[in-house]
């Protein structure tokens, strides 16, 4: 069973709002939790907000306060990004494989952004952008339930990921999945610990990223035994990258983009006293993938098409003190993991024609 930090697990507002950990469940099924109509009518609302004040109270004697303390000035980036943001139409240049093509490239070996990618793996260029071949909610949502991920991410599949423009209902739903790492604990010119892939060791432990006050820095946090925290609902809009929260765009990009960061240890690569350049080998475990490439099926069946993948190196590669992450990422593993996943969702009678082709 995956911890709970809800006593409730029908508790919508709360689970949306405060911070919420999954394990790699183990595979016993479990019922699939029905849509609530007129959720936030009459009582049910009252009852709802007064279990997330309990729950925020029981959470703020473990939790973090993470917004920040001080005051951060607005800022203005001066051109649109490596990919060409079109503030008119809400997206990067070119069609949506070209888009990813373009973000998901990470730092080369001289510490600046890389080429773009020659040519993405079959999985992600025949999905991104299209609606073709997404799975039925009904699959996923008995899929989920199947990992015990029924109250985390089953329960809102029926709802849809947030909008752009601070959830404006004209806007956007969410196009881009932004991929990030925690880039840390920094182990400087020490080896890396045996323990490194362990889910119960202090290197994976979620709790350093949950946060009482609902500023979490992403929607999920992935471990590297695949263990997962839900900071924020999918529904709940949210920046991440410096991009984002340019003062050129006045908070139209608040939704547009979901971000999901792995937990990924560094140490340092040469001479440099706060240089963090060398990942672990692998720099993410196949765990990490396989629940990355979950994360991203939900995410696209509620934006109702396939989202387009990004780095957060990409997305901030022109604005000083930028990202590098996420550093070493693997495309070809992720695509793969897609694979899997939407193959397992696919009806029994599909499942039986792949196999006789």
């Amino acid at each position: 069973m995956g911890m709970r930090t809800l006593t409730d697990p029908t508790d919508d507002l709360a689970g949306r709002l405060l911070p919420r950990s999954v394990t790699a469940a183990p595979t016993s099924a479990a019922p699939t939790p029905a849509r609530w109509p007129g959720r936030w009518r009459g009582g049910l609302h009252a009852a709802v907000v007064a279990t997330v004040a309990l729950s925020f109270s029981a959470q703020a004697a473990w939790s973090e306060q993470c917004k920040p303390r001080h005051f951060r000035a607005p800022y203005f980036i001066k051109t649109m990004g490596r990919c060409g943001f079109d503030i008119a139409t809400m997206s990067f240049a070119g069609e949506p494989a070209e888009q990813a093509r373009c973000l998901m490239r990470g730092m080369d070996e001289s510490r600046n952004l890389g080429p773009q990618m020659a040519m993405m793996p079959a999985p992600l260029a025949d999905r991104v952008g299209s609606e073709a071949g997404l799975p039925t909610r009904e699959a996923l949502s008995t899929y989920l339930s199947k990992l015990d991920l029924e109250w985390d991410f089953a329960q809102y599949l029926w709802l849809p990921t947030s909008r752009a423009n601070d959830n404006d209902p004209t806007a956007p739903l969410a196009r881009y999945f932004v991929i990030h790492d925690t880039s840390g604990p920094n182990f400087g010119h020490r080896p890396f610990p045996e323990e490194v892939d362990n889910g119960s060791s202090k290197i994976n432990s979620l709790n350093k990223f949950r946060c009482a006050d609902g500023w979490g820095k992403a929607h999920v946090v992935i471990n590297r035994s695949g263990d997962m925290l839900l900071n924020h609902e999918l529904e709940i809009p949210w920046r991440e990258t410096k991009f984002e929260q340019a003062a050129n765009f006045a908070g139209a990009l608040k939704g547009l983009f979901l971000h999901v960061e792995l937990i990924q240890p560094r140490r340092s690569s040469g001479h440099g006293r706060h240089n963090d350049a060398q990942s672990p080998d692998p720099a993410f475990t196949p765990a990490q993938y396989d629940r990355l490439a979950l994360l991203y099926v939900i995410a696209s069946v509620r934006a109702r098409h396939w989202l387009i993948p990004a780095y957060h190196a990409a997305l901030d590669a022109d604005i000083p003190n930028g990202h590098d992450d996420p550093l070493n990422f693997d495309p070809e593993s992720f695509a793969q993991s897609i694979e899997v996943v939407v193959k397992r969702l696919q009806p029994p009678s599909a499942m039986r024609a792949a196999n006789t082709q």
